[in-house]
């Protein structure tokens, strides 16, 4: 797919600016600007060379996006060449074998064919704000939360034949997935939610932009990204988890993103339904055999205030007031990944899970 190295190729993916985003959000890179990982009380650092190169003059340190990477990290060179090759998702050529280390997997049959369909993507645009509070009312969400994933770049508004739309995706474009701003199903497919043509429809959206935290919430669908961010926003701890989302059940997490994953603090908030529960097992087993701190969060016997189940993070974010006060702490750790509470042994699973409300370990056997 590339004619230059795999390296070479993530340095052309990637700039300085890019990985800063990913890694610290609120550093504002330039000519002239404080460095990023340490305590830099005068602007002793510049991004030059249109965001390709890098000086500290505090230490005398520099190089390119790749020993920004390294330094940030506090990697070798060799594993920030690593690092930024994961970041950047991409692939070794075929039949090549890389000195960085184990970066070589099967290519994708299709890739060329997939990037040339996302050429042909609507422009994204950043939500204005009517956008951003009619997006929250449909969801009945928090425009303030909903704004906190525009913010991150997370959360787009495009224009298409039928009608404008919200688009969630991320700074990798490897998937994107759209829903009419009307509410409505698409014509096109009879469906509210439109996964992009050319998307890896298995990636997970938010996780190069969860790179700076230690706290992920997974969850399955753009709805329930937007809902987590507004739980997280309510908890208070909308800086300290990330929302990450898998757009679909039947998915698995591919291996250059579980990478991304390694030795985070991850909870899953699997959909109530037999496919979100399988979903979950799969991604926690996953997630543990890369290290990660893996749970998940049952709704069980869970109501919403219009008298439903509570069947995913949407619903939860409408839970039945009287359900709240009398399971306060079980439902207000959620967001705030406490302690796992005692569990008992969940029916036909490998896993375990808990009372209603309260978080469940489902790293157990991954469904045949």
């Amino acid at each position: 797919m590339f004619e230059n190295s795999p390296l070479e190729a993530a340095k052309d993916r990637l700039s300085i600016p890019a990985v800063g985003a990913m890694m610290f959000p609120d550093w504002k890179p330039g000519q002239s600007c404080r460095c990023p990982w340490r305590d830099d009380k005068k602007p002793s650092f510049s991004v030059y060379e249109s965001g390709r190169r890098w000086k500290d003059f505090g230490n005398g340190e520099g190089g390119d996006v790749a020993d920004f990477v390294a330094m940030a990290c506090g990697l070798s060179a060799a594993d920030g060449a690593r690092k930024l090759i994961e970041m950047a998702g991409v692939m070794p050529h075929p039949n090549e074998r890389t000195s960085l280390g184990n970066l070589v997997r099967s290519p994708d049959r299709d890739a060329a064919e997939k990037e040339s369909k996302r050429a042909s993507w609507p422009v994204f645009e950043k939500p204005s704000g009517a956008e951003i509070r009619a997006i929250a009312g449909l969801r009945n969400l928090g425009p303030e939360a909903v704004g906190i994933l525009a913010d991150r770049g997370l959360l787009w508004c495009a224009d298409s034949a039928e009608c404008r739309a919200w688009v969630v995706t991320d700074a990798t474009r490897r998937n994107a997935q759209a829903r009419r701003m009307d509410g409505v199903p698409w014509v096109r497919i009879g469906a509210k939610a439109w996964t992009l043509p050319g998307s890896e429809a298995g990636w997970p959206v938010g996780l190069r932009e969860a790179f700076p935290f230690q706290a992920i919430a997974l969850v399955e669908g753009s709805p329930d990204m937007l809902a987590a961010v507004h739980l997280s926003w309510c908890a208070g701890v909308e800086d300290e988890v990330a929302p990450v989302a898998m757009l679909g059940a039947a998915n698995r997490i591919p291996d250059d993103a579980l990478a991304l994953f390694a030795g985070k603090r991850v909870r899953i908030f699997g959909h109530a339904d037999d496919p979100g529960q399988a979903a979950a097992a799969r991604w926690a087993s996953q997630l543990a055999g890369v290290g990660c701190d893996v749970d998940g969060y049952s709704f069980g016997g869970l109501l919403q205030s219009s008298g439903p189940p509570v069947d995913d993070v949407c619903d939860f974010a409408h839970l039945d007031p009287d359900q709240w006060e009398t399971l306060r702490h079980e439902v207000e750790e959620a967001f705030t990944f406490a302690p796992r509470c005692p569990t008992m042994a969940l029916p036909g699973e490998g896993g375990v899970t808990v009372q209603a409300g309260a978080c469940s370990a489902l790293a157990g056997k991954e469904e045949a």
